[in-house]
């Protein structure tokens, strides 16, 4: 070997070390997270002025193209529904039809020979539904559970905190039942008269597993706990004419550079909606501004994605995903995956942020938590790359069913919640404000999901369901 050779293995080695210090300096360089564009955002998202960013509401809508105008300036491709002439835009436009009962829905039942009949408004209140008509077998089923598909599931109440005992059955509506009748408290008592005098109405976009949902009086459930179990239950009306409404997603993408990695998506999403305004709510304060639920996940995501932008291009295409209605059967996120504009087998990913806003005092005050953290493997990866989340501390409450991501896990794609969700008591309450954020907690936390986030929009890692945990099966 001659020295010609020696100086082109040097100078080759040499350019090959300023490539990896260039690039190593351009990862060093990308950007954290300040407190002040937390707040520049969060006052927007969750101030007055979007009267709380009501489900399919022209105050969600604004709120799309709050998200829209971010990504376009932050350089990221839109990626939502496309016009006459072919153009892209970022927001998707999801039109539902909505049934409204056009007289009181009703409970029956037959017991020893005669028809039983609970109505909407006196013995009952109907809080959700999904037709006009549906059917299930009586089971008395205590909060800790397992619930059956197809059951109608009657869970008496324990005399506990009302909220604290909702909150724990909440997971029994997305567990494959046909209706959840829970007996009152006097939580729900205090709001009969409230919720007894509205309609009840559905969206065909729903899925058509959700359970309905019933609170009825205390003298109705101890008659249903007397019933032989497996007592047929009907919840049935009859409904007028259909309204269309609309609701929106906001849905941004970056490409990804590897020429094999880039075909595979990683999809970082929030919901954008909330409970809106509403007149007839007590107290002086009639906006749910949804701080923490979700303006916070959805800073997250839309902070994620500015640094992300700023830096060096990934591997892996990265989609960002505002959805819509998500407080409304989770309609955003259930017309995304399936309108998907990849084919679904390069589905890698999918991380929902939710309530990150407030600590959580079950866990370490830096820490956040994944829902479901024990069904794949996603997150002990994430936490080997230095994410600070650990295993959901509140498995009694079902959080992993009761998000956006569940919409995708039930499809077999690895998705979960990131959160730090504490059980507080503003929990859809007008009271989840700004004034009730933590700021300094919220900032760690985003800023802790930068890394792992880049590694996972970098690596060939694929997580997958540990056996026989896929929601899909």
């Amino acid at each position: 070997m001659n020295s010609s050779f020696f100086r082109r293995v040097s100078v080759l080695f040499f350019v090959l070390a300023c490539v990896g210090m260039i690039l190593g300096q351009a990862e060093s360089r990308r950007s954290s997270i300040s407190e002040s564009n937390i707040r520049a955002h969060m006052n927007f998202l969750a101030g007055d002025a979007l009267n709380g960013r009501g489900s399919g509401t022209r105050d969600e809508w604004i709120a799309g193209e709050y998200f829209a105008s971010m990504m376009m300036q932050f350089g990221i491709r839109p990626a939502g529904d496309t016009d006459s002439s072919g153009k892209r835009s970022y927001i998707q436009t999801i039109e539902q039809k909505r049934f409204s009962f056009a007289s009181a829905p009703t409970l029956s039942y037959q017991s020893q020979g005669k028809t039983v009949i609970l109505t909407h408004g006196k013995e009952m209140i109907l809080f959700a539904i999904n037709s006009a008509n549906v059917k299930g077998k009586l089971k008395v089923i205590k909060p800790g559970t397992t619930p059956g598909a197809g059951e109608a599931l009657l869970v008496r109440y324990d005399g506990s905190d009302p909220q604290a005992f909702n909150q724990q059955i909440s997971g029994f509506g997305d567990s494959g039942a046909a209706a959840l009748i829970i007996e009152e408290n006097e939580q729900s008592r205090a709001a009969w008269d409230r919720f007894g005098s509205r309609g009840v109405s559905f969206t065909e976009s729903a899925d058509s597993s959700s359970t309905a949902r019933i609170v009825i009086s205390k003298e109705a459930a101890e008659a249903l706990s007397k019933l032989p179990e497996g007592t047929e239950i009907t919840i049935a009306g009859t409904l007028g004419e259909p309204e269309v409404r609309k609701t929106w997603n906001a849905v941004g993408m970056i490409e990804g550079s590897d020429p094999l990695l880039g075909s595979e998506v990683i999809l970082l999403s929030a919901h954008m909606d909330h409970l809106g305004e509403r007149p007839n709510a007590p107290g002086e304060d009639k906006i749910y501004n949804g701080a923490d639920d979700d303006a916070s996940g959805c800073v997250a995501v839309l902070e994620l994605a500015r640094v992300v932008a700023e830096g060096p291009k990934p591997k892996r295409t990265v989609y960002f995903a505002f959805f819509g209605s998500e407080e409304r059967g989770g309609l955003g996120s259930r017309h995304f995956v399936s309108n998907l504009r990849f084919p679904k087998e390069k589905f890698i990913a999918n991380l929902q942020f939710e309530m990150i806003g407030r600590a959580d005092p079950a866990v370490a005050s830096d820490e956040l938590w994944l829902t479901g953290y024990t069904l794949s493997n996603l997150g002990s990866e994430l936490a080997k790359r230095g994410a600070k989340i650990v295993n959901d501390p509140h498995p009694e409450q079902n959080f992993f069913r009761r998000s956006d991501n569940y919409t995708l896990a039930r499809q077999g794609i690895v998705a979960h919640t990131v959160s730090s969700y504490g059980l507080h008591t503003d929990y859809h309450q007008p009271s989840d404000d700004i004034s009730n954020i933590d700021f300094g907690h919220m900032t760690k936390a985003v800023n802790s999901m930068i890394s792992p986030v880049v590694w996972l929009l970098n690596s060939d890692f694929r997580p997958t369901w540990y056996e026989g945990k896929d929601p899909s099966q």
